[in-house]
Parts: structure tokens; sequence; C-alpha cells
């Protein structure tokens, strides 16, 4: 029990700064919505993917190399790994400023519509270099196992993205520049902050280890090709809707992707807190897997439960948004599945990355990336943001899937699937129903039930978590007593 208590603990500090930043961001998506039209809002999504797709280019999976690496250094070797991952990825960052710079008409069109908005290009070219240093910085406070201050970075984020967006909409111009100024600017004093948090591993003596350097880009390098296909899997609904439909659309869709970040900032605050801990679990002990089982059974439980609120409310959370918005909400359901198919997955994946299997990654990525492409070329043109929806959803459990099997047939765990695919076949009738049924009292009643199947499903855990919750209240109020 003081195990499985520090663990918790432990999670909560990792994720709290992720629900702040999840209840900040709930705050002010109403308000965006109500400052900025939904065409405007659709080509600030597009430059969201251009960055997404340019910023992992750059890293190189250096990123990726400094995380597997890590515990394998000593700690008076952790700031020569730090440079030695940080230096390929920002010599090819300065590459992609420079290509950019060439190519910044093209790319104004490509992703805006028209050839004049050299600001917006070259902001994208500074975010990435800015980005870079962001990665880095907060992978160290991460692998620290610094919650309360990795926490602290995604509140700062959060509030800096929020404020300079908010800012520059009401003062300056209510355009898609508005969401660009806030990504910008949180990028830089998230980085800042993170470095001084850990100024003892940036600054000091280092030395480049050439050496390293190859071998840090060696395992690194699978990541950029499965990360491209991981990007057209994951963006490939927008770049539909961008072919196929306007800028409009990909606005509703995109406000529908903000309501659902609201778990996938949970999935992160997650996936944050369990990256150093798995690793660390293996190195410690590689044959035991108890850990493993118990995290992947609780983490579905939570998310399935999440999802099917999220459902159940949609309608009411969406009023909150300004009119031309609230179409979006029948767009929602299926997008719910992203994060619970990829924050249940993080805990089933283990497998591959733990043997170094990496080249399945791409495997993966191909075929979810393959599926996701054909169901939005055939649904997009008929239905639309709901068409791209469904199609994402659905080529989400076939990524959980695939990542799973390979992972177990490497890593042998229980992780109980018979209640998961259960749960799964339960939302996505449900997400079918508020997806394409009218009637919003079905929709309503549909989620409802499907809650309820899903807590009886997986009654233990919820038990075991609201025992949990009862014994923490009472010692509090013990403590308190106390004093």
């Amino acid at each position: 029990m003081p195990k499985e208590r520090e663990f918790i603990k432990s999670f909560f500090q990792f994720s709290m700064g992720q629900w702040i930043a999840a209840l900040i961001s709930f705050i002010t998506t109403p308000i965006t919505t109500w400052l900025i039209i939904p065409e405007e809002f659709g080509k600030a999504s597009m430059f969201t993917l251009a960055f997404n797709l340019l910023l992992n280019v750059a890293l190189l999976g250096a990123d990726q190399s400094f995380v597997r690496m890590f515990y394998e250094r000593s700690e008076d070797k952790r700031r020569d790994l730090l440079w030695d991952s940080l230096l390929p990825s920002l010599s090819i960052g300065v590459v992609v400023f420079v290509v950019i710079g060439i190519f910044w008409k093209e790319l104004s069109f490509i992703l805006f519509g028209d050839y004049n908005h050299f600001l917006p290009i070259f902001l994208l070219g500074v975010t990435i270099l800015i980005g870079i240093l962001e990665r880095f910085s907060t992978l160290a406070v991460r692998m620290k196992k610094r919650g309360i201050a990795f926490s602290t970075l995604r509140v700062v984020n959060g509030v800096t993205n929020a404020v300079f967006t908010i800012l520059y909409a009401l003062f300056v111009s209510r355009s898609f520049y508005a969401v660009i100024i806030g990504l910008f600017f949180s990028h830089i004093v998230t980085a800042l902050l993170a470095i001084f948090f850990e100024r003892e591993l940036w600054f000091g003596k280092f030395k480049v280890d050439f050496k390293s350097i190859k071998a840090i880009v060696r395992y690194g390098l699978p990541f950029v090709p499965t990360f491209l296909i991981t990007w057209l899997f994951q963006s490939i609904d927008r770049l539909s809707l961008r072919n196929y439909s306007d800028f409009t659309e990909i606005g509703l869709y995109s406000a529908a992707f903000k309501v659902v970040s609201v778990m996938s900032l949970i999935q992160a605050g997650f996936t944050t807190f369990w990256t150093p801990v798995s690793y660390e679990s293996y190195e410690k002990e590689p044959e035991s897997k108890g850990i493993f089982e118990k995290t992947s059974v609780f983490i579905a439980a939570a998310m399935f439960v999440f999802g099917l609120l999220l459902v159940v409310f949609k309608d009411v959370i969406f009023l909150l948004l300004e009119s031309s918005y609230r179409q979006a909400a029948g767009i929602s359901s299926f997008l719910i599945l992203m994060p619970i198919m990829y924050t249940v997955s993080e805990t089933t994946v283990v497998g591959i990355n733990f043997k170094k299997k990496t080249y399945w990654h791409m495997l993966i990525a191909t075929v979810a990336a393959g599926v996701n492409v054909f169901g939005n070329l055939m649904l997009v043109p008929v239905y639309g943001a709901k068409g791209a929806a469904f199609s994402t959803g659905v080529s989400y459990i076939v990524f959980f899937c695939m990542r799973t099997f390979i992972s177990r047939s490497l890593f042998p765990v229980n992780y109980h699937l018979g209640k998961f695919f259960i749960s799964t076949f339960v939302f996505v009738v449900v997400a079918f129903i508020n997806t394409f049924v009218i009637n919003m009292v079905f929709q309503v009643v549909s989620a409802v039930l499907g809650l309820i199947v899903v807590m009886f499903v997986y009654r233990d855990q919820v038990k075991y978590v609201f025992d949990l919750g009862v014994d923490l209240m009472r010692e509090v109020k013990e403590r308190v007593a106390s004093r």
C-alpha cells in the first residue's frame, strides 16, 4: 500500500500541472471562439500542423535518445548527454529555418491560402529553434522526476499561451495571428523557466563526444520516418478537410479538438510521468511486470470513464462556445478515442521500447496511417468533419491493437484486454449515436448507459480508487484534527 500511494502521489505531482493547464484551456477556448471566427481558427490549426512536423524533423529523434539513455548514464555524465543530444537537433533546426526563409511564399500559400504572410512564416522558423530548446529543457526536468517543477512548467505554458492569445486578439487583431503569437511566447517562457530549473545540468563544463553523438543519432533516427508517418496519421483529417472543404470546416474541427484536448492534457500528464517510471522500473527489475499490469488497467478505467463523462456533457460544454462553433459538438465523440487509445497504449507498448525494437513503431504508424488515409478519403467528401472524426477514432483503435500485441510478444504482460475491448465496443456504439443520431435525448441516454457499463466492467478499479480516496480524506482530517 505505501508503494502504491507513493506511486499515486508522484503521478499527481506530475499530472497536476497538466490538469490545471487543461482547466485553463477549458476556460480560454470559449473566450477564443468569441474572439476568432472559425475560418481564422482553421488557419491557426494549419500553422500548428506545420510546426509539429518541422520540429520533429529537426529533432532527429535525439530527444528520444536522451530519454532512453538518461538512466544509463551516471549523474556526472548527464550534462554531456544533454549537449550531445542537443547539438545535432539545433544544427538541423538552423537548416530548417533557412529552408523556411527561402520558400516562405510557397509555405504561406500552402498554409494560409495566399502569398502575403511573411511574419507567421518567419515566426514558424524561430519557434522551431525555440521549440528544440524547450523540448530538451522540459525533458531534463521530467527525467529528473521533478513532478512539481514539471507541473509548474505546464501551468506557465498554458497561462502564457492564453494571455498572449487573448491580448493580441483584443488589442491588435482578431485573426489567426493571435494564436500564433500565443504559441510563440509560451514556448519562449517555458524554455527559459525549464532551463532555470535545471541550470546545473545546462551550465558548466561538458565534453562533446562524437562517438556518443553517433550513437544518439543512430538510436533516434528511426524515429524520424516513424514520426513523419505518425504525423500523417494524426494530420490527415485536417489535410483532407483542407483539400475537400474550407478553413471554416477546419476551424470547427479544431474547436472540437480543443475541447477534447482537455483529455489530451491528462494524457500528456500521465505519459510524462510514466516514461521515466517505466524505464527506471525495467532497469531495476527487468522481470517484474506487476506495475505494468496494474497501471494499464487503472489508466484504461480512468480514460474510459472520463471520456464517457465528456460525451455525456458535450452539448452543455459546447454551449459555452460562440454560436458559430456549436455544431462542433457532433464532431467530438469519436475524437475522444484518440487520447483514450494513445494513453492506454503508452502502458502496453513498453515491450517495444525496452527491447529497443524501435523499427516496429514505423510499421505500426504506417498501418494506422493507411487506415486513416483510406477512411478520410472515403468519408470526408461525404460527411465532412464528422467523417474525419470517425476515421480518426477507428484508426486509433488499430494503432492501440498493433502497439499492444507486438509489445506483448516481446514482453508478455496481462493487460486485461477483455475488459478493454468490451469498453471500446461500448464507447464506439455511444460515439456513433452521438455523432450521427440527431435526437439529443437518445444521445445522452446512450452515453449514460455506456458509462454505467464501463464502470461495471472496471468495478474493482473504481472501488479501489473510491476506497483510496476515502482513506486519504480520513488521513487529512486526522492530521488537521491533531494540529
